[in-house]
């Protein structure tokens, strides 16, 4: 699980591995961590010894790895518990953080004693301090400037650093961590310890603690020692009884932190007792609840409600946007076009979310129009991109935003640029699309620099002769909406160059079977059947399809290739056959093993493309079957061992056919692809989606759901929309009430904030679009 609150953070998992953060997981790690899915080994534990025999296990499965008669881990919205039984012992251990962006974090814990005897019990912390820049793998250097000390009247440990790795002007290796550290139990302690040398022993192991296994606490502290964190406290339950205890791990900022009612001391006085900490708990459960219930689906299908109303936009939102970490990425920055797309999640939740982070992105720009493909919070220092998509996803986006307000207002507002100076929010789009436009070759079609959205096409175009076709798709429909917005000239402009753009797109783009992806410096094709590997390329079917570059007829015989090429039991492949000979001239795309990743694997994002590809051409029955094979509910149900990763959040990719684990998931929680096939799901095939005038209805529904309920939150008001289909039908809206009166069309005219709406819709006509696809 990863669970934020904004700014506060920590991943787990379900053997008890994780770690801690505040506002960026790499820069400012709390605790310390080592990436190791084999294993798993690495974490903060809660131990229980029995102090009559110093029978040791862990409220977790790690690090002891005892024997047990149950084991439950529940990953739920904003917080994880361990359950388990066994040795006459429950044992209930819940992680989260506070739910109104306070930097700390709670565990609640209840030990029950279920046998017939009395039991005396010791219940104890530990973890490592990593306090700044992660992975803290110069250990011996970094422990030297940890400070630790107990703070009796406080039943804590503080910790401090006097080094931290982000550069000021005093220069580098020459400031201060700028924060504190705590970890504090809820109640008075029976000993603690900040010495590993003491807690584990050397040559010791947290599976054998010498230290914590013998309830030995030297009650070290101080510069001399490598820094850990344990705090006991001892239990005495008769049979039946049960104890709740409160531990607070919290990073607060350093001035004002100890001493005269510190914000230390005010977070323990907030949350350190049982009753704080439940109500915490609580309020963490009513925020999720609150905000994912705001656009909810009802379906036949309790597999595709469960990730839509629940998971999806809990991935996105907490993993992508807020944490911008997993397990298998520890990130910490933002990309600018990553997380501007997964940012159309807050569009049917708390659309002014999207402006904001739009506006945090057009900071991140530069006056020429160029931006940073990441940066990192704290140091706002960045990388200038190459890449020659990043740029124009601002504006692309942006106008997502647009149609679900209803106005163009915000356009207005002045936000400055990375390099000095500042523009209208217009200004910040029509530069980023002008940027665009002046990169183009003798063709008519985009450059493609260092990569257009395929970062491994890293060397695709550095010697700026290299095109992309997907990039001039993309391009393309980003001036079909602008075009509208801008002033008449401009407007003019865009209307001839991308009619320009369509045409080059169609001639030059265009192989006769399907569209190729790009071209190299030298003009070598990629995504052509006349080269041996890459013969097909996903993004650029997909973009013809929805830009309208290709025709109906031409379209279909895209999705036709797209199958007969491209198909996999688990999503579309990115890219057929996959690379097996390194081109340098490419990028690091071909360096990957085949079926790996972007090379001839399922990659998650732009398989997201294909459902809405098959849902544009009311392809319903295609749709849904490419939603099922990215569905790791139904995956995972399928054949776990195989699946490997969570059965509840996208994997960032799948082994292709190619890879001698097919169907293995991987890189899951820091996708993109999560924003999106939440969109698609709620606008493409659910079929409502929001427009200047109001909500245009058009559902893309298996011609087996007989109804289906979307209630969706707009232009703050809520409407609950039926959609019944009688006749079995997928698509084609005959007859459509608002309260009761019929409406003409088939869009739901916005109406007075602050109201619920009851909208009736029934499908009827034939089915519309056949499926094509061979793999079930």
């Amino acid at each position: 699980n990863v669970i934020s609150n904004g700014d506060m953070g920590l991943v787990v998992s379900q053997a008890g591995g994780g770690f801690s953060w505040r506002t960026h997981a790499n820069l400012n790690r709390l605790t310390r961590w080592e990436q190791d899915l084999i294993r798993d080994a690495s974490g903060k534990w809660l131990y229980l010894r029995d102090r009559s025999t110093d029978a040791l296990r862990s409220l977790a499965f790690q690090p002891v790895q005892a024997t047990f008669d149950s084991y439950e881990v529940s990953h739920g919205l904003g917080h994880t518990t361990f359950t388990q039984s066994g040795d006459g012992l429950k044992t209930e251990w819940t992680l989260f953080v506070a739910p109104n962006g306070d930097p700390v974090e709670i565990w609640l814990v209840t030990v029950t004693n279920t046998g017939s005897d009395d039991r005396r019990l010791q219940l104890a912390s530990y973890f490592e301090w990593n306090l700044g820049a992660a992975p803290d793998n110069h250990r011996e250097f970094h422990k030297l400037f940890i400070e630790t000390r107990f703070e009796p009247s406080l039943n804590a440990l503080v910790a401090e650093k006097y080094l931290w790795e982000i550069p000021t002007d005093r220069g580098h290796w020459n400031t201060d961590w700028p924060y504190v550290g705590f970890h504090a139990a809820g109640e008075s302690v029976a000993g603690w310890d900040t010495s590993k040398d003491a807690l584990i022993g050397r040559h010791g192991s947290v599976e054998k603690p010498k230290g914590l296994g013998a309830g030995h606490f030297s009650g070290t502290s101080g510069r001399f020692q490598d820094p850990s964190a344990s705090l006991a406290v001892n239990l005495d339950l008769a049979p039946g009884a049960a104890h709740t205890t409160v531990f607070l791990l919290g990073q607060p900022d350093r001035n004002g932190a100890l001493g005269d009612g510190g914000s230390v001391e005010k977070l323990i006085g907030r949350y350190g007792t049982v009753e704080a900490a439940t109500a915490a708990l609580d309020g963490v459960k009513a925020f999720w609840s609150e905000l994912t219930g705001r656009t909810t689906v009802q379906t036949p299908d309790p597999s595709f409600d469960t990730l839509v109303n629940t998971w999806l936009p809990y991935q996105a939102i907490d993993g992508h946007l807020w944490a911008r970490i997993g397990y298998y990425q520890q990130s910490g920055a933002y990309g600018f076009r990553d997380q501007m797309q997964t940012s159309q999640v807050w569009l049917p939740l708390d659309p002014a979310k999207m402006l904001e982070h739009a506006k945090l992105n057009a900071r991140h720009q530069y006056a020429d129009g160029t931006v940073l493909h990441w940066w990192h919070p704290l140091t706002e220092q960045g990388l200038r991109t190459r890449m020659t998509d990043d740029l124009l996803w601002l504006p692309f986006m942006l106008t997502k935003y647009l149609r679900e307000v209803g106005h163009t207002d915000d356009l207005a507002d002045i936000v400055p640029y990375y390099d000095g100076g500042e523009g209208s929010l217009m200004e910040h789009c029509t530069r980023a699309i002008d940027n665009v436009l002046a990169r183009f070759s003798p063709r008519g079609l985009p450059l493609i620099g260092e990569g257009d959205w395929c970062d491994g096409f890293s060397a695709v175009g550095l010697d700026e002769k290299g095109e992309s076709v997907w990039l001039g798709m993309f391009l393309y429909q980003t001036l079909l909406d602008w075009m509208p917005l801008v002033e008449p000239d401009r407007a003019a402009r865009y209307r001839q160059r991308a009619d320009a753009l369509k045409t080059a797109i169609n001639e030059h783009g265009f192989n006769g079977r399907w569209y190729i992806a790009a071209t190299k410096d030298d003009g070598t094709p990629i995504g052509d059947p006349s080269q041996p590997e890459c013969q097909i390329f996903l993004n650029a079917q997909t973009w013809a399809i929805l830009t309208g570059i290709a025709d109906e007829t031409r379209s279909e015989s895209l999705i036709k290739a797209m199958f007969e090429h491209l198909a996999s039991e688990n999503g579309m492949l990115l890219l057929n056959p996959a690379f097996s000979q390194v081109d340098r001239y490419i990028g690091y795309l071909t360096r990957y093993t085949p079926g790996l990743r972007e090379n001839g694997g399922v990659y998650t994002h732009a398989a997201t493309w294909a459902v809405l590809a098959c849902a544009h051409l009311n392809r319903a029955d295609d749709a849904m079957k490419l939603f099922h094979q990215l569905n790791p509910i139904l995956q995972s149900a399928k054949d776990a061992d195989r699946y490997v990763a969570e059965p509840y959040v996208l994997p960032g990719n799948v082994d292709g056919p190619n890879s001698e684990r097919p169907g293995r998931a991987g890189w899951t929680w820091y996708t993109g692809a999560a924003g999106w096939l939440r969109t698609i799901a709620l606008e493409a095939i659910c079929g409502v989606r929001a427009t200047t005038d109001g909500l245009l209805i058009d559902p893309c529904i298996p011609a087996d759901w007989p109804e289906i309920t979307v209630k969706r939150r707009f232009r703050g008001s809520d409407y609950t929309i039926t959609v019944r289909n009688p006749d079995g039908n997928t698509a084609g809206v005959i007859d459509l009430t608002l309260d009761g009166k019929r409406v003409s069309g088939a869009v739901v005219p916005a109406q007075p904030a602050g109201g619920a709406y009851q909208v009736e819709v029934t499908l009827t006509g034939r089915r519309v679009g056949q499926p094509v696809g061979a793999t079930a």
